[in-house]
């Protein structure tokens, strides 16, 4: 059984990898115009922004929650100060976990 879990894990890592790996092998081959990567260096943000907003507004259960209680938002903001500022993800990751384990003593 535990052989066969493997596998199947492997074989979707596999699938995972070449479905990310090959359409960015092309596309680097190729001269896209200058609108299509414009357009494309905006999916990484827009990737970013679609996970870390949810859980951001989420508190205690509740979907929207813009509140003083609600510690992920108020850890968010310093981070997206300091995203803006320095453009660093490891200081935008290092202010958001520095303002968390301060709101946690809070």
């Amino acid at each position: 059984m535990e052989s066969k879990l493997i596998v199947l894990i492997l074989a979707l890592g596999a699938i995972n990898f070449s479905m990310r790996f090959f359409p960015a092998l092309i596309l680097n081959k190729l001269d896209l115009p200058e609108v299509v990567r414009d357009w494309l260096s905006f999916v990484p943000v827009a990737t970013i922004a679609a996970l870390v907003l949810p859980m951001l507004l989420e508190w205690n259960g509740e979907i929207v929650n813009i509140s003083l209680e609600n510690k992920n938002l108020l850890a968010g903001i310093p981070a997206i100060i300091s995203a803006g500022i320095t453009k660093s993800l490891g200081i935008t990751l290092a202010t958001g976990m520095i303002a968390m384990a301060l709101l946690q003593f809070i």
